[in-house]
Order: C-alpha cells, then sequence, then structure tokens
C-alpha cells in the first residue's frame, strides 16, 4: 500500500520549546504522501510563528483557533482532512516520530485493517528514561475481546499514538471535549467499531515525559474525569457477555490503580475515594471470574504410571480459573498418594475417595461436587495441551453455546508413536443448533469420534442437572452422554483443534458380552428419544440396523465365548425392525 495519503494531525498549545523537534520529524518521513494539519489551539507564546514556518511545505496545513482544549484540537483536525485521505496519525506537538513512522504502519494497510499501532519510547531532554521491551510477534487482533485482553495486560496502548487509525473509525466529534484522559475515554468506540487492529514489535514514536503536561501536573479536581470515562464504559458495554465486561473490569482497574499510584498524594482529600473505588472494582472482577469458574473432572483408577503426566498437563493451562476434581474409584495402587501431592501444592486440586464402582459413577459423583458453571472431562491416563480450557471456553463464549466440541490427537503406547488426523474437515470452526447436529451425527461419527468421545469438550453446568451418565451402560456411555446432552442444547460450537491427547495402550480389546449388550441397550434408547421428540429417525435406524448386522457377524466368528444368546438377541431385534 504506497499510495495512500495519511493525514498527521498535530495540536499544539504553548510547545515553542519543542514544537520545531515535533514538526521536523514529520518534515523528514520516508514515506512522502501525507498531508499535516497543524491545530494551533489558542497559544499563547511563539508556537503559532514557528508552526507557520512549515507552511512553505505544501503538505502542511495551519489552523487556528481559540483554546479548546487538546479533545477540541483534535476534532478540528479531523474536521479538515482531506477527502481523499485513507489513514490518520495524531501526534503531539512536545513528542516525536521516527522517519520511518509512516513507512513502518503503512505496510500492513489492508481492506479489513482499522488500526496499526507500534511502539514508543519514552524521553526527558533528550535522555532515554524507559526501554521498551517488545520480545513478541507481530499480533493481529480481530475480535472484540482479543483487543480488550490485549489491553487489559497493558499490551495495547490506550493512547491515539503511536497509531494509524482508518479515517472512518473518527467524526468531527470523536473526542469527548471538555475531559482530560480523552484517549481512555475513546477505547469503547475504537475497539468495538474497528475490524483488525494490528500490534508491531517496533519503537517508532518518542514520547517526551514533562512535568507541566496535563497528565504529569499536581492534582486537581479535573483528574476526576476518569469516573466519568468508566461510567461510560459502563453504559457502552451494558449489553456485553460476562466474559466482555470482566475484561473491560480489568482495564478499569489498570488505570485506576495507575492514577491513585501517579497523580494521587496521600493525604489528599480524594485518596480515600480512589482505594475504595479499586476495591469495588476488584469485586466485579472477582464476581465475574467465579462465573467463569471451569470444572475438570478426573476419574482415577490405577493410573500411577500416567497421572502425573495427566495432572500436569492441568496445572500448566493458560486459563487458569479451574478446579480440578480428583474421583479416586478404589483404586488399589499408588493413585491416592500422586493425588495429595496435587492438593497439597494447588488449593484448586480437590480429592475425592469412593468405592471401586465404575468410570460412569466416578464422574457423575465429580459433577456432584463440582462448583464450576462449565465442566469437561479428562480422563487420568490421558492429558492435555496448555491451551485445551482456553480454545473450548473461548468457543463456547464467543458463540454462545451451550456445548464446545475439540477434536483429538493419539499417542500409541505400542510403537511410541503419535498418530494425528492427516485430513481436514474444510473448517476451523462450525456452529450446530441440536437438531442440526442431531441430523449430521451419524455422518460426523463416520469421520471420527470427537462429537461422542466424552472428553475434548466443554458444556455448561445446567445441562447436567437433568442429565448424568448411566451407571448401568459399560459400554457406549460417552456417546450415550453426549447425544443426551445434544438432544436439549440449543447450541454447539466445534473448533478443529486436536487439543485432547488419548493415551491407547491396546487397540485389540476384547469387550465381554454384557458391554456389548449394554452398547446396543443404549442406542436402543436414544432412537426411543427421538422417536418420542417427533424427530426423524430414518437415519438412526438405518445406521442402527447396519451396526447390528456387523456386530452379530463378529459375535457368530469369535471363538472366546459362547456368545448363542447374544446373537438371538441381534436377531430378534432385527427380526422386530426389519420384519
Amino acid at each position: 500500500m504506497g499510495n495512500e495519503l495519511i493525514s498527521i494531525v498535530v495540536p499544539i498549545y504553548n510547545v515553542e520549546n519543542y514544537l520545531r523537534q515535533c514538526l521536523d520529524s514529520i518534515q523528514n518521513q520516508t514515506y512522502k504522501k501525507f498531508e499535516c494539519i497543524m491545530v494551533n489551539d489558542g497559544s499563547t507564546d511563539n508556537s503559532q510563528q514557528i508552526a507557520e514556518e512549515y507552511l512553505e511545505d505544501s503538505r502542511f496545513k495551519l489552523i487556528n483557533q481559540s483554546h479548546k482544549g487538546l479533545s477540541g484540537a483534535r476534532n478540528t483536525g479531523i474536521s479538515h482532512i482531506r477527502e481523499e485521505s485513507t489513514f490518520v496519525a495524531f501526534v503531539d506537538s512536545d513528542d516525536y516520530i521516527y522517519s520511518n513512522f509512516l513507512e513502518t504502519l503503512i505496510e500492513h494497510i489492508e481492506d479489513d485493517v482499522d488500526i496499526i499501532e507500534g511502539m514508543i519510547e519514552y524521553f526527558h531532554d533528550e535522555i532515554k528514561v524507559d526501554n521498551i521491551s517488545h520480545n513478541f510477534e507481530k499480533k493481529i487482533l480481530i475480535t472484540k475481546d482479543d483487543k480488550l485482553r490485549e489491553l487489559a495486560l497493558n499490551k495495547l496502548r490506550v493512547s491515539v499514538f503511536p497509531k494509524l487509525f482508518r479515517k472512518s473509525l473518527l467524526t468531527e466529534v470523536f473526542f469527548p471535549e471538555e475531559w482530560i484522559f480523552e484517549d481512555l475515554a475513546v477505547v469503547p468506540e475504537l475497539v468495538s467499531n474497528s475490524k483488525k487492529w494490528i500490534k508491531l514489535p517496533k519503537v517508532i514514536y518518542g514520547y517526551r515525559i514533562r512535568p507541566n503536561s496535563i497528565t504529569t501536573k499536581e492534582f486537581s479536581e479535573e483528574k476526576l474525569d476518569v469516573f466519568k470515562i468508566f461510567g461510560k464504559y459502563d453504559l457502552f458495554f451494558k449489553y456485553e457477555s460476562d466474559r466482555t465486561k470482566l475484561l473491560v473490569e480489568k482495564i478499569k482497574y489498570l488505570h485506576l490503580n495507575y492514577h491513585d499510584i501517579e497523580f494521587v498524594p496521600e493525604n489528599n482529600q480524594y485518596k480515600q475515594l480512589y482505594k475504595q473505588e479499586k476495591q469495588k472494582l476488584l469485586s466485579k472482577i472477582a464476581d465475574y471470574e467465579s462465573k467463569a469458574l471451569i470444572s475438570i473432572i478426573v476419574p482415577i483408577y490405577n493410573v500411577e504410571n500416567y497421572l502425573r503426566q495427566c495432572l500436569d498437563s492441568i496445572v500448566s493451562q493458560t486459563y487458569q480459573n479451574f478446579e480440578c476434581l480428583l474421583i479416586n474409584d478404589g483404586s488399589p495402587d499408588n493413585s491416592a498418594d500422586i493425588c495429595r501431592e496435587y492438593v497439597e501444592k494447588d488449593s484448586r486440586f480437590k480429592y475425592f475417595e469412593k468405592e471401586n464402582g465404575g468410570v460412569s459413577s466416578a464422574r457423575n459423583l465429580g459433577i456432584e461436587r463440582s462448583g464450576g458453571a462449565y465442566i469437561t472431562f479428562i480422563d487420568s491416563d490421558d492429558w492435555v495441551d496448555s491451551d485445551y480450557l482456553e480454545v473450548l471456553y473461548n468457543a463456547l463464549i464467543d458463540e454462545n453455546a451451550d456445548i464446545s466440541v475439540s477434536t483429538y490427537k493419539r499417542f500409541h503406547m505400542a510403537d511410541n508413536c503419535w498418530y494425528f488426523h492427516s485430513f481436514q474437515r474444510g473448517y476451523e470452526k462450525r456452529v450446530f443448533t441440536n437438531q442440526e447436529l442431531i441430523d449430521e451425527f451419524i455422518a460426523l461419527d463416520n469421520f471420527d469420534f470427537s462429537y461422542r468421545y466424552v472428553c475434548g469438550k466443554l458444556v455448561r453446568r445446567y445441562l447436567l442437572d437433568k442429565i448424568a451418565f448411566n451407571e448401568m451402560t459399560t459400554l457406549g456411555e460417552d456417546m450415550e452422554l453426549w447425544l443426551k446432552l445434544y438432544l436439549i442444547s440449543n447450541k454447539i460450537v466445534y473448533v478443529n483443534r486436536d487439543s485432547y491427547i488419548y493415551r491407547v495402550d491396546n487397540d485389540n480389546r476384547h469387550f465381554g458380552l454384557e458391554k456389548i449388550r449394554s452398547d446396543i441397550q443404549q442406542r436402543m434408547n436414544f432412537i426411543t428419544f427421538l422417536a418420542a421428540r417427533k424427530i426423524d429417525t430414518t437415519k438412526y435406524l438405518s445406521y442402527f440396523i447396519l451396526f447390528l448386522k456387523e456386530r452379530r457377524q463378529v459375535m457368530s466368528e469369535q471363538t472366546t465365548y459362547d456368545a448363542t444368546e447374544l446373537i438371538r438377541w441381534i436377531d430378534e431385534i432385527l427380526f422386530l425392525l426389519e420384519g
């Protein structure tokens, strides 16, 4: 994008000692196609005369106005931007920009990019006073929450520099006049109305620290404008999700804490107000985070050789607001001791013991004792990638779904090899209504078992108030549970990310007669539920008949046990279904 006209707005007020350095840095840009709109906001020193010197360069123009403040000067500058201009930069008149400021930023202009941001250095009287760490790759932020998260971590600047803004984001009354901290005030519009926001790990702007600037002079009541700004945030994000509101509260706390430390002396009458408001913000943050608690349920039986790998993978999650319920289902090995180790060193781990009753009963106990708004299941001989929870949670919240589903990879013990899916579904994410997923489940299940396996999913806790694992089902309990949950869910989101790792220690398992009978029974039960809800069962019946015939063939060929009665039962079912 080498032919863009870029507008640079420079508000000017009593900066005669610094203005030439600022305007020289603009005039000396390696990228030449720009206009510089200087707005003299009623300066009483020689700033106007200095600005007039630059009018010999046709790219510079000067607007003089009575004093309106920084916001008023910027708004005036916006109103004078040429129609053909595409992007706008703001440069404060006591700062300077690197000669490659524009060249660096315009390299990243694309049709769907609205904001491009570099990094700053702080300086005082030509001496750098802060070294900026920029040990990161270029970031491309698309969603509202992505941008808010980076702002909450102080990884994006709220200041309008050093940035390029697509002109369409700005209006002639964009900055609130008569408020200070106007940059902080326009964050909601920039976050919500922009598409891509790019952050570059490159210093391109020099920010001058001087004792009498608006933000560094002694405390005055005008600095209480920050509370007006926070009131605006509350109104602006009133109808957003709890996740978004949590990020907004974190941004508010970040800046209020900074203001308290930097601007408010200990003996100031408003010190207590700042402390009280900070405590309120911390309480709100805690409330929102408690709503987002994820319960991880881990059933445990004789897994002392694998358990630490599983639990270590949980400890290292990038999403840290979880509780992990360790359900020991009567293990006679050292699994209990390992569980206690983790409970002692991490308060998020909780340990429960029960008599051996099978994996379904262990999971049901975990559900009963869980306190999170969301639940996921991890088997104790498996493990997960560090972003397992984050992938599932983000997908569920972004789509306002009831269940999020991810895929998996396998580690085979026999040959010490990883097995990845060598195919792609053709999409990174897909959202289903319950009817759509029920209708497509058979086709999806033939592709892989992502939708039937118990693990690799996150579900809203309230769905499990009525549905639990069937402890009488000894084979197929995973599929039985999820089909029921899909049936009562409003929306399910699939994300094509193999964040769960299944450990496979024996691919050639032989199931006993009761397990096979149990699997057949749970499949028949689900067809009954579909029929009762007047959902077309044609696909499920056809698939079930095919499944029965294949199972009958396997039973008739095996010699391990007498399957006569099971085969008779299968024949009976086939006769009743087919006539």
